[in-house]
């Protein structure tokens, strides 16, 4: 392996997991954002219904008061009293009906005149839990399919007549009837001494509510009602028309659930739906479910809101492809960076640096690598650059010592035949010297071998060195891209808690025009009550205008509830960003502590290995000067003690000598300087 495939193939691979966690992240998060874009429309839909729901209750209560102490209401219901409440077909309690039909009349054509919306729903009920009168129906009730005017017992299944009439506070909110789900506004009927005399009742039916809300909408809305309460819901109990779910709950509105794997969905999510507000998705569909309460606050039903994800689906998945293949284009364009940067700084001084080497080994000394760079590699290629230049005056200096050596060979052999005469004097102590210098010559060799071992380690030392400077490097850069892509985090986070500021800002700004229109319908609500009978209906819009209010001060205040919560959050996200500025800041330190470590070490190995180079280089030179040293005593020896043989043999010697020389000039004439 290359040093090329050692630098790319563990960069490709890091590319690879950065893509794999990268893209397994995008498509979280976007799932995430699918998910909200889903529920957030469907809980803002289930918060408008209720607050409907509040204000449709709030307004069926305030029209029950305006009948609450009327002189003809009360003079009626005196008039039931002094019968039999009782009798269902008392006769006093007939000329009631009668006085309230005919005395409200015109106020009851008046309604449905004005408003378009149909006859009011008015109802008058007895302290006892009967039915006075419907102000709706020309006859109260109809038994055995026959219409009949008489006061009926409700008691068993309307607990808001009973307890206005046991409390005497008004009450509203939903309650089931025979019909289903209504939406109730009752007032306590007293007279002037302060006597219960009954109850009066505006009543809304909540189907068409709900089906103004989301007529323009694109949900399937389904309203479900708890079995148990299907006794009372008489109208509701046809089967065909208001089908039973598993036995547990009766639909009342909306098309029919499918059976099969959808219903068995429903199910489960309506029951998770009778206690909170919750949302299932399944394929492309997705469907919501929260309860529906009474008056007092008890679960009575569950509405569900079905919905079809195909465009959010497609929008989403087109967002992740873009997102996925923004982040692949990215990544490749990074592993062609980093490859680029790696042949321009590694590669290339290496591919010269290999060049002179071969140029070397074959006696070309006459060419030098070209320095480019400052960094390790430059380094690298001056210290190349220097070993030439010191072979290249090492060759010189040799091809001077050869020519002389060539030049004298003659006149060393003439002195060693002058030394002929002295050799069997010195026969004895040559030996002696002969034993010594061979010991020297094994010393010197076992020495040259462990200065090649010195060598070989030192420039291991050195490689290694390189390397993990060169990997401190690259960790000190991407240290320095986290801690810059960390300072933009800290500064979008600033940015975001001084933009919820500014929201705090608008929200005490709405408050104080809900608290001025507060103020200004009260003031219009008191001019009208001065105006007597002509500033009634200018004293019902005044309510209404302070009731808005109300509702854009409770709305105003949840915001700045949510506006509260992001602030904390933010505040979390800086402390957090800080602390993690703080670990990326001795990071970063550790870093440029441990490369300049490595850069001192690399110093350091370069000195040891040039020692090295050195120490070798002298301990080869002693080997070959003690084993020519031994090998001359050895023939001296020889000679003394053999003189014929010797004269003989210095003379060979010298011939050798000669030849010798002409082959080391012949050898150093190969080098090109």
């Amino acid at each position: 392996m290359n040093l090329r495939q050692k630098n790319t193939i563990p960069s490709f691979i890091i590319m690879i997991a950065i893509f794999a966690v990268g893209s397994l992240v995008t498509v979280n998060k976007l799932n995430e954002l699918k998910k909200n874009i889903v529920s957030r429309p469907m809980e803002n839909s289930m918060e408008v219904l209720l607050r409907s729901v509040e204000f449709t209750a709030q307004q069926t209560l305030e029209k029950s008061s305006l009948f609450s102490r009327l002189p003809q209401v009360i003079k009626a219901f005196e008039l039931a009293h002094s019968g039999d409440i009782d009798d269902p077909r008392d006769e006093q309690g007939q000329l009631a009906r009668e006085m309230l039909r005919r005395e409200l009349r015109t106020a009851m054509d008046g309604y449905e005149i004005v408003t378009g919306n149909g006859p009011m729903k008015l109802h008058f009920h007895l302290p006892n839990g009967r039915s006075l009168v419907r102000m709706w129906r020309q006859r109260q009730i109809r038994i055995n399919g026959k219409w009949e005017d008489r006061s009926d017992d409700i008691s068993d299944f309307r607990h808001t007549v009973l307890d206005v009439n046991t409390t005497g506070k008004p009450v509203r909110g939903i309650e089931l009837g025979r019909g289903g789900f209504v939406i109730r506004g009752l007032s306590p009927i007293m007279n002037s001494q302060g006597r219960p005399l009954g109850s009066v009742e505006v009543l809304f039916d909540f189907a068409p509510l709900v089906k103004t809300l989301f007529a323009n909408n694109h949900y399937f809305v389904r309203l479900y009602m708890n079995k148990q309460f299907l006794s009372i819901t008489h109208r509701l109990q046809d089967a065909e028309k208001y089908p039973v779910v598993k036995d547990r709950y009766v639909q009342v509105m909306g098309r029919k659930t499918e059976d099969g794997t959808d219903g068995k969905w429903a199910l489960s999510l309506m029951n998770q739906g009778k206690t909170d507000f919750a949302i299932q998705m399944n394929g492309r569909k997705a469907m919501a479910a929260f309860p529906i309460k009474d008056y007092k606050a008890s679960q009575i039903g569950v509405m569900t809101l079905e919905t079809d994800m195909t465009e959010e689906y497609a929008l989403v998945r087109n967002i992740i492809v873009f997102q996925v293949m923004m982040l692949f284009l990215v990544v490749i364009a990074l592993g062609v960076l980093s490859s680029l940067f790696l042949s321009r700084t590694v590669l290339k001084p290496v591919s010269g640096i290999m060049a002179i080497s071969q140029q070397l080994s074959k006696g070309d000394l006459r060419n030098t690598v070209e320095v480019t760079s400052k960094d390790e590699m430059g380094l690298l290629s001056e210290t190349v650059n220097f070993m030439v230049q010191s072979v290249r005056e090492m060759v010189g200096k040799l091809v001077e010592v050869v020519t002389r050596l060539t030049a004298n060979s003659d006149q060393i052999n003439k002195a060693l035949q002058d030394q002929v005469s002295s050799a069997s004097e010195q026969s004895a102590s040559v030996s002696e010297i002969t034993s010594t210098m061979a010991e020297f010559s094994a010393s010197s060799r076992q020495i040259a071998e462990h200065a090649d071992t010195v060598l070989t380690i030192a420039e291991e030392a050195l490689n290694q060195a390189n390397e993990g400077e060169k990997s401190v490097s690259l960790v000190t850069g991407k240290m320095e891209d986290i801690h810059t892509g960390n300072e933009n985090t800290v500064k979008g986070i600033h940015e975001l808690g001084n933009k919820t500021r500014e929201i705090a800002k608008i929200m005490e700004i709405i408050n104080n025009i809900a608290d001025q229109t507060k103020l200004i319908a009260f003031n219009a609500a008191l001019e009208a009550s001065s105006a007597g009978e002509a500033g009634k209906r200018f004293g019902v819009v005044a309510v209404e205008i302070r009731r808005l209010a109300e509702n854009v001060e409770a709305s105003t205040r949840e915001t700045e509830k949510r506006v509260i919560e992001i602030q904390d959050a933010v505040d979390n996200m800086m402390l957090a960003s800080e602390k993690n500025t703080g670990y990326i800041n001795e990071g970063l330190s550790f870093t440029s502590h441990t490369r300049e470590t490595l850069a001192n070490i690399v110093g350091r190995s370069q000195d040891t290995r040039d020692a090295a180079q050195q120490i070798t280089l002298s301990t080869q030179q002693q080997k070959t000067a003690s084993d020519q040293v031994v090998q001359a005593l050895r023939e001296i020896d020889e000679s003394g003690r053999h003189t014929t043989r010797a004269i003989k043999q210095i003379g060979d010697n010298g011939e050798t000598l000669n030849q010798l020389a002409e082959q080391l000039d012949t050898l150093i004439h190969g080098f090109k300087l």
